[in-house]
C-alpha cells in the first residue's frame, strides 16, 4: 500500500494513509485549520508512552472521533500512570499478544542466553529522581575501569566479534567504552540523542552490515529500532524500569539467519531486578504508583513462582522447589562485572512444568504426593499453603467480578 509521510522533509499528499513521527504531527495539529490532519484510525508505536497529558493527548484531542490501536512490547510505565482511559490514559481494552516464551517457541525470537552477576551492584548511594537513577550518580558506579575492562572480557569469552549493543548511563560513559573495545581491537562507535541523523544512520546500517562490533548507546535504540543481525546487548546501565530493561534485552531477541541465541551479558544486574527476559508477565492498564522503600520493608516475604511458596524476601534459592529468585538481595560484589550464565529459557520452561504439575493436582492429597515425589521437606505444609492460597486468590477474583 503506497502511503504518504508527514515530515518536513517530505511534500504533503492526499494519500489515505499517512506515517508521522508524534513531535512532527504535534506541531502539523497545532496550526491545523483545516482538519488535514484529523484521521479515523491512529495507530501508536510504542503505546507505553501514549497519556493524555502529552503530546499523545493533544493528537488525540485532535482526532478526537478517531479509533486508535496501541502497540508496545512493555505496557506500563515508570511514572506509574496508567494507559487505560479511566486512569489518565487513551485506550478502552488491552489485547495480550503471545509472550516471549511463545514467540521463542515457534521460531519468531531468538533464545536468550543470559550471564548475570552472582550479586548485586551496590547502588545505595545513588538517588533516583522521575522513579529513575540520578544518571550523573549512576555514571560514577557504572563508569570504572574493572567494569568495563569485564564488560569488555565477557564479550570476548561469550561472542566475540558478534554484533552487540552495549547501553550506558551518559554520553561519558558511552564514549568511555566504545574507547575501551576500540583499545581491545574491536570496532566499535558511540551513539547519543544528539548524534546528526546521517551518522546515526550510517553507525546502524555499519553495525547491520558487521562494520562495527559494538554500539555503545545512552538514551537511545533501546526501543523502537530493529537491527536483527545484533547478537548481544550488554547491559551497563541499571534501572529502575522494568519496561526500558525488558526493551534493551529485547535488541538481540530478533532472528537472524545463522543466528542460534541471543547473548545478555547484564553488568547493570537488570536481571536481578527485573526478572529474565523469558519470565511470564502480567500487564494491565490500571497502572500504578512505584512502591516506596517503606512499603517494601513492610513486605518481608516474596512468593516463589515455582512452588507457591512464601519465603523470606532475602532467600536466593526456594527451600522446597529449588527455584533461584534472580532479584534476591545479596551481599555485593567484591569484583564488579563478574558474570555467570543462565539458560534463561530452561528457567522459564522449568517453571512452567511445576506450575502444570500443580495445576493437575486438585486436591490436599494428590498436592501432598506431588510435594514428596519433588523432594520437598514439609510436603504437608506445602500443600496446606498452596491450597490456602488457591482460595484466597478464588475470593479476590469473585469480588472483581462483582
Amino acid at each position: 500500500m503506497t502511503h504518504g509521510i508527514i515530515s518536513p522533509d517530505h511534500p504533503t499528499t492526499n494519500h489515505g494513509v499517512q506515517v508521522a513521527s508524534v513531535q512532527t504531527l504535534a506541531r502539523r495539529i497545532a496550526i491545523d485549520k483545516a482538519g488535514r490532519y484529523r484521521f479515523d484510525l491512529v495507530i501508536i508505536d510504542e503505546a507505553h508512552h501514549a497519556v493524555t497529558d502529552s503530546m499523545w493527548g493533544r493528537i488525540l484531542a485532535h482526532s478526537a472521533n478517531a479509533h486508535w490501536l496501541g502497540v508496545t512490547a512493555t505496557p506500563l510505565r515508570l511514572d506509574g500512570k496508567g494507559l487505560g482511559k479511566f486512569s489518565g490514559g487513551m485506550f478502552d481494552h488491552l489485547v495480550v499478544g503471545p509472550s516471549v516464551m511463545d514467540l521463542i517457541d515457534v521460531g519468531y525470537l531468538a533464545k536468550p542466553v543470559v550471564y548475570a552477576p552472582h550479586e548485586k551492584l551496590d547502588l545505595s548511594g545513588v538517588r533516583t529522581r522521575g522513579g529513575d537513577y540520578v544518571p550523573g550518580e549512576l555514571a560514577k558506579v557504572m563508569d570504572k575501569t574493572p567494569l568495563t575492562g569485564n564488560a569488555v572480557e565477557h564479550y570476548r569469552r561469550h561472542c566475540d566479534g558478534a554484533p552487540a549493543i552495549a547501553f550506558a548511563v551518559t554520553v561519558a560513559h558511552a564514549a568511555h567504552v566504545a574507547d575501551q573495545f576500540k583499545t581491545a581491537g574491536y570496532q566499535a562507535a558511540m551513539l547519543s540523542g544528539s548524534t546528526p541523523d546521517k551518522l546515526r544512520g550510517r553507525l546502524i546500517r555499519d553495525l547491520g552490515r558487521g562494520e562495527l562490533n559494538v554500539l555503545t548507546s545512552c538514551d537511545t535504540v533501546s526501543e523502537g529500532t530493529d537491527i536483527p543481525v545484533v547478537a548481544a546487548a550488554i547491559l551497563l546501565r541499571p534501572t529502575e524500569s522494568v519496561g526500558l530493561a525488558m526493551q534493551q534485552m529485547g535488541r538481540s531477541l530478533r532472528i537472524y539467519p545463522g543466528k542460534d541465541r541471543a547473548i545478555i551479558l547484564d553488568h547493570a544486574g537488570n536481571t536481578l531486578k527485573h526478572g529474565l527476559p523469558t519470565q511470564e508477565r502480567e500487564w494491565s492498564l490500571s497502572g500504578g504508583h512505584r512502591k516506596s522503600k517503606q512499603a517494601v520493608s513492610e513486605s518481608p516475604v516474596k512468593q516463589c513462582p515455582g512452588c507457591g511458596l512464601m519465603v523470606a524476601i532475602s532467600v536466593a534459592s526456594c527451600p522446597e522447589c529449588k527455584h533461584g529468585f534472580f532479584a534476591a538481595t545479596r551481599e555485593f560484589v567484591e569484583t564488579p562485572g563478574k558474570l555467570e550464565e543462565i539458560d534463561a529459557v530452561a528457567v522459564e520452561a522449568a517453571r512452567r512444568t511445576r506450575l502444570r504439575e500443580q495445576a493437575k493436582a486438585n486436591t490436599y492429597e494428590e498436592l501432598v504426593s506431588l510435594g514428596a515425589s519433588r523432594g520437598y521437606k514439609n510436603p504437608a505444609g506445602w500443600a496446606k499453603h498452596l491450597i490456602e492460597s488457591r482460595q484466597r486468590n478464588s475470593s479476590q477474583q469473585i469480588r472483581g467480578a462483582q
